[in-house]
């Protein structure tokens, strides 16, 4: 699940992101678990884009499995109050207890089995006050297929260039990334990456929910902001 060169670009590549439809849905869904308390946790933080926006109405507090994701954010929130963690979200424990835990642009499917998914659910469970809830996203079958038209994404921007192969392994789907990023003296760069990612069944979520004794509050779908993606709120 650790990405040494995505940390790299990962600003550049979601500069089309609108962070804040996706922080204005996120408060929307934590209104609607009826969730007290305002101490949230952004468990796969990125660069804090996220946190950025929350920040001004929750007590902040970000996770990541990245050190130099973890570099660029810290850069963005120095002094805004906001708490930085370098830990794995399948087993993480930052010593403090949350009423929100959130989990977007689809983290939970870089998860590569039903055991780490469970791990994830225990983590939460430990991590949660009562009564509170962990919102998260996933993408499914049909997302992949609409984003690797034949097998392939593309992408050619101003100042780089985006390929990414897809293909199926088993119960994974593996993307092959290249980057051609165009530096300051104008030349480009290229890096390289490969992720793994599952699509997990609401079955399957359902049931690993249950087994940790957590409540499914809920499941809604979104095709607004990034594609069709399902929104799932789970309650302690």
């Amino acid at each position: 699940m650790y990405y040494k060169n995505f940390a790299k670009v990962y600003d550049k590549f979601m500069q089309h992101c609108d962070y804040d439809e996706w922080a204005k849905l996120i408060e929307g869904l934590i209104e609607e678990s009826k969730v007290e308390g305002k101490k949230l946790l952004d468990l796969g933080c990125g660069t804090g884009e996220t946190l950025i926006r929350l920040k001004e109405n929750y007590e902040c507090s970000g996770l990541d499995l990245s050190a130099d994701m973890l570099t660029i954010a810290n850069k963005k929130l120095k002094n805004k109050g906001v708490k930085l963690f370098l830990g794995d979200m399948r087993e993480f424990n930052t010593g403090e207890k949350y009423d929100i835990i959130i989990s977007l642009f689809d983290t939970v499917n870089h998860l590569t089995s039903i055991e780490d998914l469970d791990d994830l659910m225990k983590s939460i469970k430990d991590s949660l006050n009562p009564e509170g809830v962990y919102i998260f996203d996933v993408i499914n079958r049909e997302f992949m297929e609409k984003m690797f038209p034949g097998g392939i994404y593309y992408d050619n921007r101003k100042d780089m260039t985006i390929i990414w192969e897809h293909f199926e392994e088993e119960d994974l789907d593996i993307v092959e990334a290249v980057y051609f990023v165009k530096n300051k003296a104008g030349h480009y760069e290229k890096l390289k990456e490969v992720y793994e990612k599952r699509i997990f069944q609401e079955f399957e979520i359902r049931k690993i929910v249950e087994k940790n004794n957590l409540n499914l509050l809920s499941i809604s779908k979104n095709d607004k902001i990034a594609g069709e993606r399902f929104f799932y709120i789970v309650k302690k």
